[in-house]
């Protein structure tokens, strides 16, 4: 089963003993907040501008998971604080189904999770908590379900304990 990490402090020195998933182990040079540093694949000094994007069959299932190498680095990157470039190569899985599926419903909750944690990071307290209760709305169905390797009511219970101080703020 997957391990979100996002109650863990953002990883330092220490970030070397979180599972890697994905194949890929290489992180970008930053964390992508708007505003902060240049925009990773429009500006030229973007840690990703023209780069390609980790393709994956436009057929895939989510039995699949464990081969999807666009979610598992999603993963990565999510557990090592990198919420946009999470939500970049999640986007790739989820524009690839179609917008009623379960599937569709499970990726896009967790781009509105990655979202939301941005948001809180970026201290919009208020945007966080709508992208927050969106993620939860669309990652509902999924409870009592391990999907994708993830334990869902898990996480939404996680989660919501974390934002809690943001909802009461």
């Amino acid at each position: 089963m997957l391990k979100l990490a996002y109650l863990i402090p953002i990883p330092g020195p220490t970030h070397h003993k979180l599972p890697w998933y994905g194949r890929k182990r290489s992180l970008p040079a930053y964390r992508f907040v708007p505003g902060l540093y240049p925009h990773p694949t429009r500006d030229p000094s973007g840690h990703s501008y023209q780069i390609t994007s980790i393709k994956e069959d436009p057929l895939w299932v989510p039995d699949q998971w464990k081969t999807l190498e666009g979610y598992l680095h999603g993963v990565d990157l999510f557990n090592r604080f990198y919420f946009w470039e999470a939500h970049e190569s999640w986007k790739t899985l989820w524009t690839t189904q179609p917008h009623d599926s379960e599937a569709s419903r499970f990726i896009q909750g967790l781009i509105s999770v990655t979202a939301s944690f941005l948001k809180l990071h970026m201290t919009e307290a208020s945007s966080a908590w709508r992208l927050w209760l969106a993620a939860s709305n669309h990652l509902g169905p999924f409870i009592g379900k391990h999907w994708m390797g993830i334990d869902v009511e898990t996480l939404l219970k996680d989660v919501d304990n974390y934002l809690l101080p943001v909802k009461k703020g």
